[in-house]
């Protein structure tokens, strides 16, 4: 046990210090420095609970008490106790030999110290400690049972060796609000770091917004306003006929009957089909009255509005024109939709065969024009969209289909037209979408295709047109799509498509133009598909086409180009596919080619590049097809050729290669990856050649 007078019990009256009271019972007495603990509390209670630090009390060097500094301690001298009276209440002896009491000290009175009296036997202990009211005097009678608390409480953790020292207690409390203070101070750090950093951004995109609109108006060049500024109806949906056609609103003529190829006219309720009558007598004859009075307010209020006012035909004329004014005539085919649109697409259908479409539905009817099989309109009910393909049309496409100036989109392909491109379709304002391929169309691309400013697409392949291209070609500054391949056009390429500034499809394969390849091609930044294959040219690439950066798809097969494959085709770098077979392109195969790695699809066989394959090839990681047959490479196929995994074709008969075949190689033939790997069989009097092992190629050719 140490030394009592190294023993300081810091508890104010607590149950601690009696609880430990027991061990001493028997001892020598305890430094009374040990209890000035209850004097010393005064200051503690009179207000300087928050004062309370280690600096405000200081250890007395006589003893093991804490005193303010300036104070003389009122108890200096040894106190004998504790002693137990026959009550089990504690008592001390004071340095003058009196017995005492150590009581709760009272703030009324400023005493603690009881005197005391054996005889008194009315002693009433102290209230129970209560910790919500805890002020530090509070005392705790004394209780045997809590002398050894761990004998009954497993939960209360005491160690009766070490008393509690309320210094350390206090320090410990004293540690925890200083590190929460400085968690807080912390906090308020990052705080102010992160809003001095947000106002720092804001400060940034605020200057080069300015910087921005400075350089704007600085820029910017004051000019006049145009006296006339010209129309472009960039939507359709707006448009509507703004000079409305009235037609005897109400009144319902004589119906027509429907087709149905029968001659015998007697048995029908209404008066005989058109198509029907032209077809079994060659004119028209019957026709009622009241159809034929309002036939004449057609054409007055229709026909001649288009036609010119002195127009007129007769009614008994097999004539498309003549067959949609008498249909408008019968029955209640006026009201349902707008008048000029209806008349339009009436000769479309009569002029184009209707009656044996394959898909005529509601054709012809009473309904609005806008619910006819193939039509579409806009919020105004004008009709912006015609398309027929695929539907078994036969004849010449009518030209009053231009009647209907709010058409945006013609699509009639794939069909049986004849005759020639009507100058009409061409030169609709707000055509933006003319598709007419795959038919039997004749004749010359009309130059007035030049007023056609809104054109976006315009393809017609797949016919029998002949002639130029016409240079007014060169004002469709809109088009994005333009396809004239696989007709019998000629002459050379204009140079006015270097002005199609958003072209993006260039397809005239399959005709017969000559001459050389326009530099002005090069100009065409936004073209990523030229397809001028099968024609009859002559001349190098030019080196502009190098400029091209958005191409992908560059096809000039068998059209005659050759000379020195430029080294400026290696800046195409989205370039996927590359056709360049049955040419004359002579010299090395530029090694430039290496860092096209979108590219998928190489030929340049039938030419006459010569040395050695470039070992950059086998960069081209996104190869499948490369044809390299009838040349005049040689040296050793590269090795590098083996990284080419996605390969499944590759073509190197007639060429003058020796050596072994690439293990590499050999292992994508055999892993079944490459499909088709065709060489030159061995030759033994010139040592050119391959031994095709089994897993080596697919087959070798003998072509000597």
């Amino acid at each position: 046990m140490a030394d009592d007078d190294d023993r300081t019990y810091d508890t104010y009256g607590g149950q601690d210090t009696f609880a430990e009271a027991s061990a001493y019972e028997d001892g020598p007495a305890p430094n009374a420095d040990e209890f000035t603990q209850y004097e010393d509390r005064q200051p503690y209670m009179n207000g300087h609970t928050d004062d309370f630090t280690n600096s405000q009390w200081t250890e007395d060097d006589n003893s093991t008490a804490y005193t303010n500094p300036g104070e003389e301690s009122p108890i200096r001298d040894k106190i004998d106790g504790p002693y137990y009276d026959e009550h089990g209440r504690p008592y001390y002896i004071d340095p003058n030999g009196e017995p005492y009491y150590d009581e709760t000290f009272d703030p009324a009175t400023t005493q603690s110290m009881v005197s005391y009296d054996p005889d008194n036997t009315n002693y009433e202990p102290d209230s129970a400690y209560n910790p919500h009211n805890d002020t530090g005097g509070a005392m705790m009678p004394y209780d045997p049972d809590m002398a050894h608390p761990d004998m009954d409480d497993d939960d209360y953790d005491y160690d009766e060796g070490v008393p509690l020292n309320m210094r350390e207690v206090y320090e410990d409390e004293f540690d925890e609000e200083a590190e929460t203070k400085r968690r807080a101070r912390r906090r308020r750090a990052w705080c102010c770091c992160l809003i001095l950093l947000c106002c720092l951004l804001i400060l940034i995109i605020l200057l080069l917004l300015w910087l921005l609109l400075w350089n704007t108006d600085e820029g910017q060049i004051e000019t006049e306003a145009p006296t006339i500024t010209p129309f472009i109806d960039e939507v359709d949906d707006d448009f509507f006929y703004d000079d409305d056609i009235v037609l005897s609103p109400g009144y319902i003529a004589s119906c027509m009957a429907d087709y149905d190829g029968n001659c015998q006219f007697m048995d029908q309720a209404c008066f005989p089909n058109v198509v029907d009558q032209c077809n079994c007598n060659g004119k028209i004859t019957i026709v009622p009255d009241d159809v034929r009075d309002l036939r004449d307010l057609v054409m007055e209020r229709v026909a001649r509005k288009f036609f010119g006012e002195n127009f007129t035909m007769p009614i008994d004329l097999c004539n498309p024109i003549n067959m949609a004014m008498i249909w408008l005539a019968s029955g209640n085919n006026r009201d349902a939709g707008e008048a000029r649109q209806r008349f339009s697409l009436a000769i479309g259908y009569y002029g184009l065969n209707g009656t044996i479409w394959d898909y005529d539905d509601a054709w012809m009817s009473d309904l609005n024009e806008c619910l006819w099989l193939g039509i579409q309109c806009n919020n105004q009910d004008a009709v912006n969209s015609l398309a027929l393909d695929t539907n078994n049309i036969f004849g010449q496409f009518p030209t009053e289909i231009g009647l209907m100036e709010g058409l945006a989109s013609i699509s009639v392909s794939r069909t049986h037209l004849t005759g020639t491109l009507p100058s009409e379709l061409v030169s609709m304002p707000r055509l933006r979408e003319l598709r007419l391929y795959a038919n039997r169309m004749v004749g010359t691309i009309p130059t007035e295709i030049g007023s056609a400013t809104v054109l976006r697409g315009f393809r017609v392949e797949t016919n029998f047109l002949t002639g130029a291209i016409p240079s007014e070609i060169g004002n469709c500054t809109a088009l994005t799509d333009l396809n004239l391949g696989f007709n019998r056009m000629s002459s050379t390429i204009p140079t006015n498509l270097g002005k199609l500034k958003s072209l993006v499809n260039l397809r005239i394969a399959s005709n017969s133009f000559s001459g050389v390849l326009p530099s002005e091609i090069g100009r065409m930044n936004s073209l990523e598909v030229f397809a001028g294959a099968e024609n009859l040219l002559f001349g190098n690439i030019p080196t502009q086409y190098g400029l091209m950066w958005k191409m992908r798809d560059f096809r000039i097969a068998a059209t005659g180009v050759g000379g020195f494959l430029p080294t400026e085709m290696g800046l195409l770098s989205n370039l996927e596919r590359l056709e360049l077979g049955y040419n004359g392109f002579t010299g090395r195969l530029i090694s430039e080619l290496g860092v096209l790695t979108n590219l998928f699809y190489l030929s340049i066989n039938n030419n006459k590049f010569e040395g050695q394959i470039p070992i950059e090839i086998g960069n081209l990681w996104n190869m499948t097809r490369m044809q390299f047959q009838q040349n005049k490479f040689t040296g050793s196929i590269p090795h590098t050729l083996g990284n080419l995994y996605k390969l499944h074709q590759f073509t190197l008969e007639g060429n003058k290669l020796e050596g072994t075949i690439p293990p590499e190689l050999c292992d994508l033939v055999a892993g079944k990856k490459m499909k088709q790997f065709i060489v030159d069989c061995f030759d033994e009097h010139t040592n050119l050649g391959f031994d095709c092992e089994p897993h080596c190629c697919t087959i070798c050719r003998d072509l000597a």
